[in-house]
């Protein structure tokens, strides 16, 4: 049922998918879907506990930490296989910032959970001089962006030239290519 809730919600939004659909795509009953999220509301914090949680997790363990290159990448190794393998969580998402369903469960889960933290730590470590002035705000959104386009437009990425955009070896790339673009823009060293 999440499965087939996400897929919907991720390709029609929330407001154009009914539970009946839901439960047709997910071939059981309405009544079935009900019993286990009476509400249409309920089934669509589920669908997003389940996208933002492991995001979470990956950031309060990173903002726990040094900004240092070897944390950055693992973090973003830990974000990126978690969205190759769920590609409909990453085009939910990236819906939900285009066209927001109108409760505050997208606000709660991310901007609260995700998003104000980092912002909050980037912010302490500027006033610090650990890193480079930077918008924390900015910088935290453009990241959001070109982490969860890249899986929202696998298409365009292999008609621009990347040979398998989700294969090991493309996701390494990607990584290495964004671990550089922070470090550059924050003004973080080689580890030695």
């Amino acid at each position: 049922m999440l499965d087939a809730a996400t897929t919907l919600f991720a390709e029609r939004g929330f407001g154009a998918v009914s539970v009946q659909d839901i439960a047709d795509a997910a071939r059981t009953h309405k009544t079935t879907v009900l019993y286990h999220f009476p509400t249409k509301d309920a089934l669509h914090e589920a669908v997003l506990d389940e996208a933002f949680g492991r995001v979470a997790q990956v950031m309060r363990e990173f903002l726990a930490g040094e900004a240092r290159r070897e944390r950055i990448a693992y973090m973003l190794d830990q974000i990126h296989a978690f969205f190759a393998g769920q590609i409909a969580l990453a085009r939910l998402l990236e819906r939900e910032l285009l066209e927001p369903s109108g409760d505050e469960a997208h606000l709660q889960r991310f901007v609260e959970a995700i998003y104000a933290p980092a912002v909050a730590s980037l912010e302490r470590a500027v006033a610090a001089g650990r890193v480079r002035p930077v918008d924390p705000a900015l910088f935290i959104h453009d990241l959001h962006v070109q982490i969860i386009g890249y899986f929202c437009h696998g298409g365009l990425i292999a008609r621009l030239g990347v040979r398998e955009p989700l294969s090991i070896e493309a996701l390494i790339a990607r990584r290495n290519h964004i671990v550089d673009q922070i470090a550059r823009q924050l003004g973080i060293e080689e580890a030695p």
